[in-house]
């Protein structure tokens, strides 16, 4: 097995005798997990407890399934805890406990198997009947709740699934139909921080800090902007302490940049600066590119930006209406500070038509005319319309329709350089684990056996009508009982919006009841 911790630095190797052993595992390669701070935070906060030893799983890439730190199977871990960030990683969650020769029938299993992550606060339901439980909710606030019925309760199953299916964000498939609360803190007292590092992570030797949670923008396709509503904001008190602990020249990503160009965030950075750091950025937001955050960038050499769609209808649908100018002036001035340039861009959005996409490639093509001093990546990804936001109830095409719209790209943008247009059957996959019910199961089971998707026939789909318009509020989701503070019919409302092209304003933060975010927050 490769020695993963030779490349790593601040990692926990701890001796196991008279200790708890805590699986954590992250259902995809060693490299996106250990880019995830989420799961590593997890990692670092369980590995705090003097009576626990956690160690750390992902998916094996031609080895032996093993912990990373003591090269240990998954079947020495009475509790095992899968952090799932990708609808698609259900299926390597099936993997994984394949490869470490457990059952996958809870009945049949003595180890306890629960899981979390954003992927199941969306929609758990397709791995209900696989997983023992769901842990829903954001672990500062689930941290003081479970740790320690883990520590009274690991060698109890039946014990510990009864203490946990008493807590409100405690999903028990195996018991009645109950609504389950995603457990959200009201007061942010201490930002996400890792100082596990790693050279072979996506994010390669990087001290990730979330800088905020949530987002108010309203953008009616995401999942994340109304799945951590209500967007929240750190202290420069607390955000100093992180500063504290990150050391000269090293390499830093900042995650969760709602509040960008916000005080404390711009001095952050400005302090991280003359620590001589190199500042990294998943993503950018354009309408926040002031130039006191512009100076942040001053050692990056990359960032992404996200117009997603070149379409004036398609922006007004979306609720993201972003005017070109406003586009082309940010790239102007992000050209003085950086060599490459990745711009998002989705298909498949509702109501998209052809000249939608003419006027995306259009858009496109002006750009490039600027002759900008930029190499540019253009990347596009298929639109899933995910659970508990306004497209929930929007109609999923085939894959015949996406590889249409994939193959009139690619023709129309040959003479571009730099083009990435997602796989059609991926995004086909993600949207039928994104919005399935439990009865996927045979269908998860057939795809990790190695069947590809034109091998499984629909019959396999169980649901015919997984993939089709709702044309009701009413309509039956199976992730109804999963609430993440965002009322229904607020969801519905914004659907009817999209659909009539109307605007619809920002998060007013504890000015408005309208989709009741604010009121899910709990004092922890």
């Amino acid at each position: 097995m490769k020695d993963y911790l030779k490349k790593e630095v601040n990692y926990y190797k701890k001796k196991w005798t008279g200790k708890v052993p805590i699986a954590l595992v992250f259902p995809n390669y060693y490299s996106v997990g250990m880019s995830n701070l989420g799961f590593l935070k997890i990692y670092e906060s369980l590995n705090h407890y003097e009576e626990i030893v956690c160690e750390r799983f992902f998916l094996p890439q031609g080895e032996k399934l093993r912990s990373i730190e003591s090269e240990r199977p998954l079947r020495d871990f009475n509790l095992i805890l899968f952090s799932i960030s990708f609808e698609v990683d259900y299926l390597n969650v099936v993997k994984i406990i394949k490869l470490g020769g457990l059952p996958l029938d809870p009945k049949k299993r003595k180890e306890i198997i629960l899981a979390g992550g954003v992927a199941t606060w969306s929609n758990p339901e397709p791995l209900a009947d696989i997983v023992d439980g769901f842990i829903l909710g954001e672990w500062e606030a689930l941290e003081k709740e479970v740790v320690p019925l883990f520590l009274s309760y690991f060698n109890h199953k039946k014990k510990l699934l009864s203490f946990l299916s008493e807590k409100n964000f405690f999903y028990n498939p195996r018991e009645a139909s109950q609504e389950i609360k995603v457990l959200k803190t009201k007061k942010l007292t201490s930002p996400l921080f890792s100082t596990l590092i790693s050279s072979e992570a996506e994010f390669t030797n990087t001290y990730l800090i979330e800088v905020s949670k949530g987002c108010g923008k309203n953008c009616r396709f995401c999942l994340a902007g109304f799945i951590y509503r209500p967007p929240r904001k750190f202290s420069w008190e607390s955000l100093n302490k992180v500063l504290e602990k990150i050391p000269l020249k090293a390499k830093v990503g900042l995650i969760g940049l709602e509040f960008v160009d916000n005080e404390e965030i711009l001095k952050l950075g400005q302090e991280l600066l003359k620590k001589e750091v190199v500042l990294t950025f998943s993503s950018l937001r354009i309408d926040a590119l002031k130039d006191e955050f512009l100076e942040l960038l001053k050692n990056t050499q990359s960032v992404a930006l996200a117009p997603e769609t070149g379409s004036s209808k398609l922006k007004k649908v979306i609720n993201k209406n972003l005017e070109e100018e406003q586009i082309l002036e940010a790239i102007n001035k992000l050209q003085k500070y950086l060599k490459k340039l990745k711009l998002y861009f989705m298909v498949n959005l509702p109501l998209e038509e052809e000249r939608d996409l003419w006027e995306t490639i259009s858009f496109i093509e002006r750009i490039l005319k600027y002759k900008f001093k930029l190499q540019f990546t253009f990347s596009f990804s298929f639109f899933v319309p995910k659970p508990h936001t306004p497209f929930q109830w929007m109609e999923f095409p085939t894959i015949e329709n996406l590889k249409h719209k994939e193959k009139f790209l690619r023709k129309n943008l040959s003479s571009v350089k730099g083009v990435k247009i997602e796989s059609p059957k991926e995004a086909f996959l993600q949207a039928i684990l994104s919005r399935g019910n439990r009865n996927l199961k045979s269908f998860i089971l057939a795809l990790t056996e190695k069947k590809g998707l034109s091998q499984i026939g629909k019959k396999d789909f169980i649901e015919p009508n997984i993939l089709k318009p709702y044309e009701k509020l009413e309509y039956p989701f199976p992730w109804d009982k999963i609430k993440v503070g965002i009322k229904k019919e607020y969801l519905w409302r914004e659907w009817q919006r999209a659909k009539a092209l109307e605007p619809s304003p920002f998060c007013q933060l504890g000015h408005c009841n309208s989709c009741s975010a604010c009121n899910s927050l709990e004092e922890v």
